[in-house]
């Protein structure tokens, strides 16, 4: 990570309890422990950013602010 205020979080759901499923040759799969995803990508977003996905994923409207 390395740049203040960024998090790394789980593309559907907004959360940021994520650890590693599986890694190495194949490359690395992500298991969110708030919403089940498995998958390798992940979002590297500010508080607002990660917010924002959450508010989605929740069915609520995502707002500047």
């Amino acid at each position: 990570m390395g740049h203040a205020g960024i998090l790394t979080v789980c593309p559907v759901c907004g959360g940021s309890d994520l650890y590693y499923e599986v890694g190495g040759y194949t490359g690395k799969l992500y298991h969110c422990k708030e919403c089940q995803y498995i998958g390798p990508l992940v979002v590297e977003a500010d508080e607002q950013m990660a917010r924002a996905i959450r508010e989605e994923h929740e069915g609520g409207t995502a707002t500047d602010g």
